[in-house]
């Protein structure tokens, strides 16, 4: 198999993975206010929900930037192909695709996380 093909595969397994973190924290953030709006109808203050509804709009943020530095690494490859210089290179930590999508599991939770301690401290 060429390069490309490997490639090619290995941005499929990227988007992929992206939807799935934005998928996570996104439910995530449905979680936190469809408890939060459940406890509220026995008098509890949906204030707890704050703190983990952020984190997890921290993850979609994360998501987003690494949408953005993959259209642009596609559109750089795209724009040295139809010049006729060589692709370049990607080495750097913060340009891996994998870095932001670890950085969004992580974040996720954390979220996760929070959430759980948050409730705990819940008396109803």
């Amino acid at each position: 198999m060429s390069g490309e093909i490997y490639d090619s595969r290995a941005r499929e397994i990227a988007d992929t993975t992206r939807r799935y973190l934005i998928a996570l924290n996104t439910g995530g953030v449905a979680m936190m206010f469809a408890v939060a709006s459940s406890l509220a109808t026995e008098g509890v203050n949906p204030g707890w929900a704050i703190w983990p509804v952020g984190i997890f709009v921290i993850g979609l943020t994360i998501s987003a930037i690494s949408l953005f530095l993959a259209k642009n690494k596609t559109l750089r490859r795209k724009n040295a192909a139809a010049e006729g210089k060589p692709m370049p290179d990607y080495a750097t930590w913060y340009s891996a695709n994998f870095s932001y999508e670890i950085l969004t599991l992580v974040i996720f939770l954390v979220g996760v996380f929070v959430g759980l301690w948050k409730l705990s401290t819940i008396c109803v």
